[in-house]
């Protein structure tokens, strides 16, 4: 029975040890150069800090970064994995609600991770050449149980702190263990990665290629910017499997008319609502492929609903999110998706009243403990019994795959000198996030405050300079009002 998931990576290491496990232009690494890449930098953790500790990871997108993640894992620990690209102050908020006892990372980035370290060891990947410890690391991995956690993931926070999402072993290995035969994923699978380390949607790529002894190919980012090049990049690479977020595929339709992938038989999509406008795109360009549309935030452990696409639908129609994953179950409580099964997080890091506020005691079933995790996502049934995601119940927002917390934004705003008071509102029709402040403030100085406070794809599309923001009845903010006002004002054209 697998109980953590270098089970998988020993049985690929065994079976395929000169086969290509991660690869990208400038490194490749196989599954035996992973594993012993992996063990060398766990006997460097493992002689550092003792198990169960969290590790942040600054690093690129990279072969290496895989080995440190799985470092990390040999040495008993859990991994962060941070993206160079993050502004430096929502590091910094990280490692504070994480408190790492490790950050791992590169030359390239030394000075940052050491400016996020404070009294933290800071250790640079290419120095680490330890010998292999065995005696440590089998002491560790007899240690572990499937409850100890793997990764912490931060989303973003209300609040404007970021939420570390904690998830186990078990459900990592519930999640992939379904995966692999529901999506009918093959040995020696090929995918061709789109989402960064820090998203949950590379946790599919990962770890089902690791149990299938595949490999994945990490696409450049510049090539999701030309769209014909990542078509000529997937066939090139011989891609035969994706798992991208909907606005990627959107991105990428248009090249299809020129040149589709004829080896890509997999085309998979989560973390946001995918158009079939778009997916009937897909399906006239590769109509022999495999179509999944999945759904399901990171406490969940990515995925916790599912429909393949087995019968026509129009541009206009709406695409369902399926029926619950096996060993999953999803009550509609008020119209609320909540989620029960193996697949729950143990909670957010080091905020155990967030935790509370969002895991609670199943309601239906008081006479047992059952945590049950409450979405915030409304759905219903179709006459065909399939979910169907109906939109938000507050103010968080998929853009991009990415889930924003308006109120995050609202945050970092609301820091600047010379604004007042601040209402952020998303236009789902244009992907469009209007930031409307009060106060003296120009454009161009928030903007350049803002891109020190948040990820590029948190950023306001447009700036609204109002005298006062319109509120309700009862004194609250009106954003529906504001919302109408900008579409009004800002037509799209």
């Amino acid at each position: 029975m697998t109980r953590c998931v270098l089970d998988w990576l020993e049985n690929a290491a065994a079976r395929a040890p000169e086969s290509v496990a991660f690869d990208a232009p400038a490194q490749r690494m196989t599954w035996g150069g992973l594993r012993e890449r992996a063990r060398s930098i766990a006997s460097a953790i493992g002689a550092r800090v003792s198990a169960r500790q969290p590790v942040l990871i600054l690093m690129e997108k990279s072969p290496m970064c895989v080995a440190a993640m799985m470092g990390c894992v040999y040495a008993g620990c859990f991994y962060t994995p941070l993206d160079a690209s993050m502004p430096e102050k929502r590091m910094e908020i990280i490692a504070s609600v994480l408190q790492p006892t490790l950050i791992l990372t590169e030359k390239t980035y030394a000075d940052c991770a050491c400016r996020l370290a404070g009294d933290t060891p800071v250790l640079a990947i290419e120095s680490l050449l330890q010998q292999e410890d065995e005696a440590l690391l089998s002491a560790r991995r007899a240690g572990m149980t499937d409850t100890d956690l793997l990764y912490v993931l931060f989303t973003s926070g209300s609040t404007g702190v970021p939420k570390g999402v904690a998830i186990m072993h078990r459900s990592v290995v519930d999640f992939v263990e379904w995966a692999g035969e529901a999506l009918r994923i093959p040995e020696g699978v090929r995918f061709g990665s789109q989402a960064p380390f820090y998203f949950d949607n590379s946790v599919l790529d990962i770890y089902c290629a690791m149990k299938r002894a595949g490999s994945v190919y990490l696409i450049p980012k510049m090539d999701f910017m030309f769209p014909r090049r990542l078509m000529r990049t997937l066939d090139e690479q011989r891609i035969d499997t994706i798992f991208w977020v909907p606005s990627a595929l959107t991105a990428a339709a248009d090249a299809l008319d020129e040149h589709a992938p004829r080896g890509l038989l997999r085309v998979f999509f989560c973390g946001e609502v995918m158009p079939c406008r778009t997916l009937n795109h897909w399906k006239r360009a590769l109509p022999n492929a495999d179509y999944v549309n999945m759904y399901g935030p990171t406490e969940i452990t990515d995925v916790c609903a599912w429909y393949r696409v087995e019968r026509e639908f129009a541009d206009t129609d709406s695409l369902p999110i399926g029926t619950p994953c096996a060993n999953t179950r999803i009550e509609l409580l008020d119209g609320e998706i909540c989620v029960m099964g193996t697949c729950l997080s143990s909670g957010y890091y080091n905020a155990p009243e967030k935790t509370a506020q969002a895991f609670i005691p199943n309601p239906l079933h008081p006479q047992i403990r059952e945590l049950m995790y409450c979405t915030g996502d409304l759905a219903e049934y179709n006459e065909r019994g399939e979910l169907m995601f109906l939109g938000r119940k507050d103010q968080q927002i998929k853009r991009s795959g990415y889930r924003i917390e308006l109120g995050e934004i609202e945050c970092a705003m609301g820091t600047i000198e010379s604004i007042g008071q601040v209402c952020c509102c998303y236009d789902e029709q244009s992907g469009r996030i209007i930031g409307a402040y009060t106060g003296a403030a120009e454009e161009k100085r928030i903007k350049a405050a803002l891109k020190a406070l948040l990820p590029k794809y948190m950023m306001p599309d447009r700036l609204v300079r109002r005298q006062s923001l319109p509120r309700t009845g009862s004194g609250k903010l009106d954003r529906l009002a504001l919302k109408r006002e900008v579409e009004r004002e800002y037509p799209v054209v």
